[in-house]
């Protein structure tokens, strides 16, 4: 076997779902979470032991990726390799939560055992050998032979006889379960429709059986399954997709100022499930897995008692250690190479060591992710490279593959032109055939959407007894595990006892609620439904809920039939071929589930859904609304109207934006407003098109006075979203000085040689705006000289600003008189320099040469050194010296004045004043520089502050980990600091870009409310753009695959959503300009 065909069989699976929880794992690393597995193998440990008590619930807390569902999977491995049962509750709906752990138990039970029984069937073995019922009554009871009612009575009477008061109070529950149990499809009907408290079908049908006419609750059920449980063996019930269900409500902790009385009662709902659970159940422990802040949201929002009841298992996070990292990976690829048959050259391969010693502050899933990226990238290009720290380090060259789609056309063809196999819906059979259908066919849907196919994903196969037959989600925001589901069920039973519990189960397995349209469901049913009121009045509250009834003809389970058996097969270039035929396309039943718009308005008494579920990114302005100049230019931008073919949409749906529930069709438009006589929108940028809705994502002009940074790599697109900013700003009149230590934002002038997609807008902007290019100490260009010191009689009736334009002054003068270290000679010299500048911009002075004039005859008084007449001597001969070397360190020619740099020509509506670094080829230099352009941009603008309007102007630093590192003091480190906590105040926006996030001085992103993450490669900046990413309280865990142009974007302190940034409207080629373009362009 080749290197690249051992890389093409890895399945890597770095996203485990909530199911995968009950298939087993080869990969457990043992020594991943040592601590967390001490504390869960102990609370088990009491529950095995207990004789009845149930021991204190856990709470497992990690961020998303860090191996909560892994741990759940090794949990219920150990239950029941002890002979105990483990039971999955997914969450999804607060006011049905006892019914929801019902079905749920239910569920479960239906799922293997460690012998393969399942877990229904081992439970009934061990209770009918515990009561010593006959050995051939045995097979009756656990469903192994045909059930009679006089073997279920003697099974019952046992009990009652061995467990007087268990037998007694929980008889109708033993009972049903027998039933749930039989061979028989009617028995099992009658034992769930009772389980499920659905009302009885046929008067006297559980009578006939012994159960007596009692309606239990759902609470009451839950009670009687776990005692009986309890009397052969330990429990743990795991609670699930809190997150999801507190998220589709719009409940997170960044919006807790805004909750409601409902919202909270969602919460307390929750609670006090979670804590009654404890006191209804025997010998089980609960535990609780969440993220973070939804424990925290409990804690806060739930009945105290709660926190009572449940221990906080430690916090599972980042992998920490490299044997930690090294072991994750080696045993994920031992158990597939060893399958294989392949040996790798070491236990990681093709991951080298190096690499994963950097990749500590990453979570499992995060490293998996990278991985699996790098392994999809070398299938893609047909040769195998290691992963390492550095460069890639290729391997075997082998030619990509191509695929014509020939081969899988045929086989598809044959595959549709059988009809002897065709699949079909029947009572007896939907559910063995159905799952795995609906699974083919959402798989190659999910294929079919190319490069978005990622936010997709479905629930892994059910059990043999599913509540639903399949599930869809779409991830909205990973922070928080907010999703859209679409859930199917089939019911094709005619009887109507049958009908009703199904489709009451599957409403509460999928969460159906009206108010709540993230949540959808599509029973599958053909032909009417059983007559009756009870059967007639549950389908219209079914639709009332939102639920949907749809016809699954002959056709489709043919095609479903054809998937099924194509991905079965798995022909090469398969997904390719999905992607281009995109068979789904005729699937009437997902045209109409997967393309159906959410109602325009909600139904009378149900509240729409709350804004907090969805990003508050800033609407377009009311048709006929007059809007203010300024905010809105003559020219609509792209992102109002309907995309281009290279406008980046979601799949499977058309130009115009679905809603969030929505994956498929256009809503109708709406009809024309009516003129508005609301005030004019603010003025807003936009920034792309968010890559989950397409909806345009804009960013207030306002906000840009709190600042923005952009943490992204060579290829990102950083460069193109910096110029696009940088004009969209010009748009709205606001000017900007632009630092370009690279080159490459000079063209910011010139136009596109080709007709761009937004002609109109690109013309609008290469009119009014005035483009100059500036070229300190180049005379070849436009030259700029600035002065060291700032301007102290702007700052000197403010103490704190006077200190700040004084430290600022001190630290840009240090380097150049030679006082850098930490010995007591700089020590002293340091402190004179302070006093001297101090004492001189007291008195009104700005000028360096009055400075060293000053320093060279030190004024009698000035400080209470000792020598410090000759310290400030030697201080004022050394910056003499330097300005003989740096004739832009306070040498001849005009000032540069903040007030020229942003104020444009007459006719113009903005100046964008480019600084160009050709002439400063040095790091010092141009942190001198910049350290005087800022001080003097400081003293400017509090001069001139914004006042009333939005924003007063822009400085743009790129590159800004060179002139405000972290660790690392420069010349310009203060008053980049200084401006970045007081330009806001005046109206100054900021924008800083860096490549190297851990490079950057931690108190700029600090400082900054919006905040974007593009494409990043080395692993130290991955990690540091995720740290930075979680302390504002979100994911960007795919930042090593991002493409050019797309953007992890959080806007004004927001959280973050996925863009795809638009195209810059000035030319901006691959290649920067040469020294002599830039100096061309700064002479005109």
């Amino acid at each position: 076997m080749s290197e690249l065909q051992a890389l093409a069989a890895l399945r890597l699976h770095p996203v485990e779902h909530a199911d995968d929880v009950w298939r087993p794992s080869p990969f457990h690393v043992e020594a991943l979470y040592p601590a967390a597995e001490r504390v869960i193998g102990s609370a088990l440990e009491e529950a095995r032991q207990s004789q009845g008590a149930s021991p204190v619930g856990l709470a497992v807390r990690g961020i998303r990726g860090t191996g909560k569902t892994h741990l759940l999977g090794w949990l219920r491995e150990r239950t029941q390799a002890e002979g105990g049962y483990f039971f999955l509750v997914g969450l999804l709906d607060a006011k049905g939560f006892w019914e929801s752990v019902v079905i749920s138990l239910l569920e479960g039970l239906a799922r293997p055992s460690a012998d393969g029984r399942t877990q229904l069937a081992a439970f009934l073995a061990k209770l009918a050998a515990e009561t010593n019922l006959p050995r051939m009554k045995r097979r009756e009871a656990d469903g192994r032979s045909p059930l009679t009612r006089a073997t279920l009575d003697e099974l019952v009477e046992k009990l009652r006889l061995l467990h007087p008061r268990t037998g007694r109070e929980q008889r109708d529950v033993a009972r049903a379960l027998v039933l749930l149990g039989a061979g028989d499809l009617g028995l099992q009907d009658i034992g769930e429709s009772f389980l499920t408290c659905v009302a009885e079908g046929e008067p006297g049908e559980r009578g006939r059986w012994g159960i007596s006419g009692a309606r239990p609750t759902p609470q009451e059920i839950v009670r009687g399954i776990s005692r009986l449980l309890a009397l052969t063996g330990h429990c743990v019930i795991a609670v699930d997709q809190i997150d999801t269900l507190l998220a589709q409500a719009g409940m997170t902790t960044s919006a807790e100022e805004g909750f409601s009385w409902n919202d909270r009662l969602v919460v307390e709902r929750v609670g006090g499930g979670l804590m009654s659970l404890r006191e209804v159940t025997s010998r089980t422990l609960t535990v609780l897995s969440c993220l973070p802040s939804t424990w925290t949201l409990i804690q806060k929002h739930a009945t105290d008692s709660v926190q009572d009841r449940f221990r906080e298992v430690p916090f599972l996070q980042h992998l920490g250690t490299e044997d930690r990292a090294l072991a994750l990976v080696a045993r994920r690829f031992a158990v597939r190479f060893s399958e294989l048959g392949f040996e790798p050259a070491y236990p990681t391969w093709p991951v080298r060591p190096e690499y994963l010693r950097e990749a500590t502050e990453f979570t499992p899933r995060q490293l998996l992710l990278d991985i699996d990226r790098h392994v999809q990238d070398c299938l893609k290009d047909g040769v195998v490279r290691e992963l390492g720290a550095g460069a890639s380090v290729p391997s075997v060259p082998v030619a990509p593959t191509e695929h014509d789609h020939a081969e899988v056309d045929a086989l598809w063809a044959g595959l549709r032109s059988r009809t002897d196999q065709n699949p079909r819906l029947e009572p007896d059979s939907e559910d063995q055939v159905m799952p795995p259908l609906l699974a083919a066919g959402l798989a190659a849907w999910i294929m079919e959407q190319g490069p978005e196919a990622g936010a997709y994903r479905q629930d892994a196969p059910p059990s043999a007894k599913p509540a639903l037959h399949a599930r869809l989600r779409r991830a909205l925001d990973e922070r928080t595990e907010d999703e859209i589901h679409w859930a199917f069920r089939a019911i094709s039973a005619k009887h109507h006892n049958a009908v009703l519990s199904r489709l009451r189960v599957a409403s509460v397995a999928a969460g159906l609620d009206s108010a709540v349209p993230k949540r959808r469901l599509f029973v599958l049913r053909n032909g009417a439904w059983p007559g009756g009121p009870v059967t007639r009045t549950t389908v219209e509250e079914f639709e009332k809920r939102g639920g949907r009834v749809l016809p699954l003809g002959a056709e489709d389970l043919a095609l479903l039939g054809a998937l099924r058996d194509l991905l079965a097969v798995n022909p090469p270039g398969l997904a390719d071929w999905l992607a281009t035929r995109r068979p789904t396309r005729d699937l009437a039943v997902f045209q109409d589930a997967l393309g159906d718009p959410a109602p325009a308005t909600p139904a009378e008494g149900v509240s729409t859904p709350d804004v907090r579920s969805t990003p508050r990114l800033r609407p377009t302005p009311d048709v006929g609304s007059t809007p203010d100049v300024r905010s809105t230019p003559d020219t609509p931008s792209s992102l109002d109207t309907p995309s281009s073919p290279d406008t980046p949409s979601t799949p499977g749906t058309p130009s115009t934006p679905s809603t969030p529930s929505t994956p498929g069709r256009a809503v109708a438009p709406s009809p024309p407003a009516k003129p508005s006589t609301k005030p004019a929108a603010p003025p807003v940028i936009p920034v792309g098109r968010d890559l989950l809705t397409g909806t345009p994502t804009r960013l207030d002009l306002e906000a840009l006075r709190k600042h923005a940074v952009i943490f992204a790599g060579s290829g990102s697109g950083k460069t193109v979203l910096i110029r696009r900013l940088i004009e969209e700003c010009a748009l709205l009149g606001v000017s900007a000085i632009v630092l370009d230590p690279n080159n490459d934002l000079a063209r910011l002038g010139d136009p596109w040689p080709q007709p761009h997609h937004e002609a109109a807008r690109a013309e609008e902007y290469l009119h009014g705006a005035e483009v100059v290019v500036w070229t300190p100490r180049r005379d070849g260009g436009r030259p700029l000289v600035f002065q060291p010191l700032p301007d102290f009689t702007a700052v000197i009736d403010d103490p704190d600003e006077f200190n700040e334009a004084v430290e600022s002054a001190v630290a840009s003068l240090i380097p150049r008189a030679k006082l850098e270290g930490r010995t007591a000679k700089t020590h002293r010299g340091q402190a004179l320099l302070r006093e001297a500048i101090d004492f001189y911009g007291r008195r009104g002075r700005t000028g360096l040469a009055g400075l060293v004039d000053l320093l060279c005859d030190l004024p009698d008084g000035l400080s209470t050194l000792d020598g410090a007449h000759k310290i400030a001597a030697e201080i004022g001969e050394s910056l003499k010296a330097a300005m003989i070397i740096d004739p832009l360190f306070g040498g001849s020619g005009a000032p540069a004045d903040p007030g020229v740099l942003l104020t444009p020509s007459p006719g113009r509506r903005a100046r964008i004043s480019v600084i160009s670094f050709v002439g400063l080829q040095a790091d010092d230099q141009r942190q001198s520089f910049v350290n005087q352009l800022q001080m003097a941009l400081f003293a400017w603008i509090r001069k001139n502050p914004a006042g009333d309007r939005p924003l007063g102007g822009l400085f743009v630093m790129d590159e800004a980990q060179t002139f405000a590192p972290s660790g690392t003091m420069t010349a310009c480190t203060q008053s980049t600091l200084a401006l970045a906590a007081q330009a806001r105040k005046y109206g100054l926006g900021l924008v800083f870009a860096t490549q190297a996030p851990r490079g950057l001085h931690n108190r700029i992103p600090g400082n900054a409310a919006t905040q974007f993450f593009g494409l990043l490669n080395a692993p130290a900046q991955i990690a540091a753009a995720r740290e930075l990413a979680s302390a504002k309280g979100s994911s960007v865990d795919d930042i090593a695959r991002l493409r050019t142009g797309q953007f992890y974007a959080a806007l004004d302190g927001e959280p973050f959503v996925k863009i795809q940034a638009p195209l810059c409207l000035s030319h901006h080629p691959r290649a920067p300009l040469s020294v002599e373009e830039v100096l061309e362009r700064s002479r005109r």
